[in-house]
């Protein structure tokens, strides 16, 4: 993608003064774009890095929430306490979009929340981030019933929650072909169809569908990659499911149990041996 003329301008004023703020079309921190037009400029501020500093550039006291843009000159001395942060994606009104939000070459982001300003829904029918590989935040599509195609086929990874609510809406198939790390999954919907074939790693996994997903199916497929869950009083299983065909619950053995595994088995293997010699000697 060819960088606009104003980011371009802006980018260069940039170097000469060594700090400035993100240009205009960039937001502070969050891009929201009205139209389809508003788009490719707001990828484009994806694509060059963001920081947050405190109060000796932004002229607040131990406040973080400017977005700037910092010369690559600039000495760790002259920048003691400034962060790469990044943007995030909002759009809460579909209709600017004529019901389709597909937005390519939007590669890195902090957060995706792409939601109906309830109890408007959003308004779109499709949904398609193609070149999205990294979420550093969370990712959020709310109040979505009228959602039919929803594709993320680079997405590899997410930091946060990965949240996709589709309530009262349309049967749907999801897959998330390339998704291997993420902190926690929660979809609900009418989902018939529901798969993670990358996946390696999720804290817990939620799916609460109205359709026909089979359950037990999915569950087995998913349940290994959540091995670092820890049972909570509120909470006993990893992966939860429960659609119109039936329910499953599942967890994998969590060695750090301390009543199981592999070290409780070998404690309990040298009492016993300790008991034994104590035995023999009185």
């Amino acid at each position: 993608m060819k960088l606009s003329s104003h980011l371009l301008a802006a980018w260069a004023t940039a170097i000469v003064t060594a700090r400035a703020p993100v240009p205009k079309q960039c937001g502070n921190g969050v891009l929201s774009p009205n139209s389809i037009k508003d788009l490719p400029a707001m990828v484009n501020c994806t694509e060059v890095p963001a920081y947050k500093c405190l109060d000796k550039f932004n002229g607040r006291n131990n406040n973080y929430d400017d977005f700037i843009m910092l010369n690559s000159t600039d000495s760790p001395d002259d920048v003691p306490k400034c962060e790469e942060v990044f943007y995030e994606f909002f759009v809460n009104d579909g209709s600017k979009f004529d019901g389709a939000l597909v937005v390519p070459d939007l590669v890195k982001i902090g957060d995706v929340h792409i939601a109906g300003d309830f109890p408007k829904d959003l308004g779109l029918s499709t949904i398609d981030l193609p070149d999205l590989v990294n979420v550093t935040g969370q990712v959020n599509m709310l109040s979505a019933k009228t959602v039919s195609s929803l594709k993320m086929p680079k997405l590899e990874v997410v930091e946060g929650t990965f949240k996709i609510d589709l309530s009262d809406g349309l049967a749907i198939n999801l897959t998330f072909p390339s998704l291997s790390q993420v902190g926690a999954i929660i979809i609900e919907g009418k989902i018939n169809g529901l798969d993670f074939p990358a996946l390696t790693k999720a804290s817990l996994i939620t799916v609460i569908s109205t359709g026909d997903l089979d359950c037990k199916a999915f569950a087995a497929s998913v349940v290994d990659t959540t091995a670092g869950f820890n049972k909570t009083a509120e909470r006993n299983d990893a992966v939860t499911c429960s659609s119109n065909t039936g329910s499953a619950d599942m967890t994998t053995p969590n060695d750090s149990d301390s009543s199981s595994g592999p070290s409780f088995r070998a404690n309990i293997l040298l009492l016993a041996i300790f008991v034994s010699c104590a035995s023999l000697l009185v």
